[in-house]
């Protein structure tokens, strides 16, 4: 009866999950929450995107294999309605092929290769409310990997600081950004890094330079890493809510750095200067860093504080950029 329940459970759940597929935007994709997706086409002239059900749908109505125009949906029809994502298991079928795992991207440039994308899958550690197998194929051996929720099991004293660890002994970080009024005239973003209840080196501040969410996302990252190794960390767990920080951390930036920080269409990378500053702080081999992609707003302690920071961070910026109260 407790395995007939679980199974229904699991069907329910599969049910319920959605993908958004971007094909016209600001980062070409497939995305596992509304939120992501709305990053990448509000206000983008001419945005495309539909919600699926699948995976395979969705990269489906990006490459065009299956969509019609009647599927296409802009911005301005589809913003008239609310949209629910909900991000739950994840999984291909044996006869799908690694980069359709993936979301795709102007962005990656179409150089990615399998290794790349297994090495990638090791530095992600995805948080879901349910169990969930992602069925891989590599060297003509099909394998699966275990997508397991990232918690807290202890702490671990470092200097004059205690922080959370999980069972692999990876301090916990947990990251956001923040904008008001995205891509809007008046934008105030922030960023904001939780390490625990009133740790000292939490932080919610302003962001620098470019005034968007996904600057917030970055920099916040930034400041993760730094921490880590000012405090001589070694093994350093970042959770995120930003599919597209995972994305371009674990895919993207390597064809960028081959292209000279260009896109397929010619232009610059537009976070060229935070992503440099990101990128030169990963090569520090003394410091493993894991990525952890959680849902926004889904009861995850430690992403509904670093999202408070964030906006605290927005605040400030509204408060000394635009003298605003």
């Amino acid at each position: 009866m407790l395995f007939q329940r679980t199974v229904f459970s699991n069907a329910r759940i599969t049910r319920m999950m959605s993908f958004y597929a971007v094909a016209c935007g600001r980062a070409i994709g497939v995305y596992n929450s509304w939120k992501e997706c709305e990053e990448q086409v509000k206000g983008f002239k001419g945005a495309k995107y539909k919600k699926f059900p699948t995976r395979s749908a969705a990269e489906d109505f990006i490459r065009g294999g299956n969509a019609t125009e009647d599927e296409i949906c802009n911005f301005q029809s589809s913003n008239k309605r609310f949209l629910k994502g909900c991000v739950g298991d994840v999984t291909t079928s044996p006869s799908q092929t690694d980069k359709e795992f993936w979301p795709i991207s102007d962005e990656n440039e179409g150089d990615i290769t399998e290794n790349d994308l297994l090495y990638a899958l090791a530095k992600v550690e995805a948080t879901s409310k349910f169990p969930n197998r992602l069925k891989r194929k590599s060297d003509n051996e099909s394998g699966s990997a275990k997508i397991r929720k990232i918690e807290p099991i202890g702490i671990k004293q470092v200097g004059p600081y205690e922080f959370q660890i999980n069972e692999d002994g990876y301090i916990l970080a947990y990251t956001d950004g923040s904008c008001f009024n995205n891509g809007g005239k008046n934008a105030c973003a922030g960023f904001g890094v939780y390490f625990g209840d009133n740790h000292p080196l939490n932080v919610g501040e302003p962001v620098t330079g470019r005034v968007t969410n996904n600057v917030g996302e970055i920099q916040a990252a930034i400041y993760a890493v730094k921490t880590a190794q000012k405090m001589g960390i070694n093994k350093l767990c970042i959770s995120t809510d930003s599919q597209f920080l995972i994305n371009a951390v674990t895919l993207w930036i390597k064809g960028w750095k081959a292209k000279n920080w260009h896109l397929k269409s010619g232009d610059r990378v537009k976070n060229e200067v935070d992503f440099k500053e990101l990128d030169s702080l990963l090569q520090d081999e003394s410091l493993d860093v894991k990525w952890n992609y959680v849902k926004a707003h889904n009861g995850i302690k430690g992403n509904e504080m670093a999202d408070k920071l964030a906006k605290t961070g927005a605040e400030i910026y509204k408060r000394v950029f635009l003298g605003k109260m």
